[in-house]
């Protein structure tokens, strides 16, 4: 299998959401492969667990190996990194962060969604 990569603009921040099949990396896990498990645009994140788990759902088809259990992956995928965002900016005055951090999980999601088939 091949990893693939695509540039897609979160707010006013261009991600890099990339794939790569987690065989590849000789474990079960490689986070969100050469996307960025972390970072500060347009706000604090950190999706390297949901990544990890992401990748292990894949792996294992804990859900089914079909277009179903697929779409559980990634579904688990979105609710898992939107957590994360609910967790860090609990805060109504954080509100925007938040909004930024849901949008980037959405990004996230978007990527998998469209081109993640071909490693599921």
């Amino acid at each position: 299998m091949r990893a693939f990569a695509v540039l897609v603009m979160a707010g006013s921040a261009l991600v890099v959401v990339s794939a790569a099949p987690a065989s590849a990396h000789g474990a079960n896990t490689n986070g969100c492969s050469s996307s960025p498990d972390s970072g500060y645009a347009p706000m604090y994140f950190n999706f390297h667990n949901a990544c990890d788990w992401h990748d292990l759902c894949y792996h294992n088809h804990p859900y089914g190996g079909g277009s179903a259990g697929r779409l559980a992956c990634d579904e688990g995928f979105k609710s898992r990194m939107r957590t994360w965002c609910a967790n860090q900016y609990p805060q109504w005055y954080a509100s925007p962060a938040k909004l930024n951090c849901y949008a980037l999980a959405q990004t996230y999601y978007a990527a998998v969604r469209s081109f993640g088939g071909s490693h599921f």
